[in-house]
């Protein structure tokens, strides 16, 4: 069997040329500030939709109604640009560590864009965000309990060193799903006992094999 998933889950976090372009043409013409961790930017501020461009550090999103983690951004990158006010009128962005960002209006960083001639990284850039916002959905609404969770425990295992080693798996995972506590626990206590992951206190260590049904 194809295995679907750990193929969404590798697409769904490499960076897009269009985004990393996107990102060089228009930070020569902003000016980056270092935030801390468990920083929150939110994209309308009095009822202006706002741009942030990230240069470096972590950050991840989060939906505003019960501060589920919807995904990890991939770094630089570009959030609030499109103005899609239907999707990020109801999210929010934290910081995972310390991180530069530049904010300016999405009106702003829309004129940049004209003024930058950068139409077509804009373009390539919103295309990847779509396709991302896609997977994400085929994943949250995959047929079974295990799927879901099988798709995090992938994705926890591409996190940066600093995440995977200081997040226990079944945080991970209960900040990204509606998964319930005594399920996740289950379904990480038997793929244990069946050597198909190796945990430490906790911490996901290693994958050997994740059968795409369980």
């Amino acid at each position: 069997m194809k295995d679907n998933l750990h193929a969404q889950s590798t697409a769904k976090f490499i960076q897009s040329q269009a985004t990393l372009d996107l990102v060089d043409k228009l930070s020569p013409f902003v000016t980056f500030e270092k935030y801390p961790a468990r920083s929150r930017f939110y994209y309308f501020a009095d009822g202006v939709a706002m741009c942030y461009i990230v240069r470096s550090g972590q950050i991840k999103v989060h939906r505003d109604a019960d501060e589920l983690v919807i995904a990890a951004i991939p770094v630089p990158n570009v959030c609030g640009i499109s103005n899609a006010s239907a999707i990020t009128n109801t999210v929010f962005l934290e910081t995972l560590s310390e991180t530069e960002i530049a904010i300016l209006t999405t009106a702003e960083a829309q004129q940049l864009v004209a003024e930058t001639n950068a139409w077509e990284s804009l373009a390539g850039h919103i295309a990847k965000v779509t396709t991302n916002l896609y997977h994400h959905n085929v994943i949250m609404t995959a047929p079974t309990t295990y799927e879901v969770v099988r798709f995090q425990l992938l994705t926890l295992m591409q996190e940066d060193t600093s995440i995977r080693e200081t997040t226990s798996a079944a945080k991970y995972i209960l900040e990204r799903t509606r998964v319930s506590r005594s399920t996740v626990m289950k379904i990480l206590a038997q793929l244990r006992q069946g050597n198909y992951i190796e945990l430490d206190d906790g911490v996901l260590k290693a994958i050997h094999h994740l059968p795409a049904k369980y």
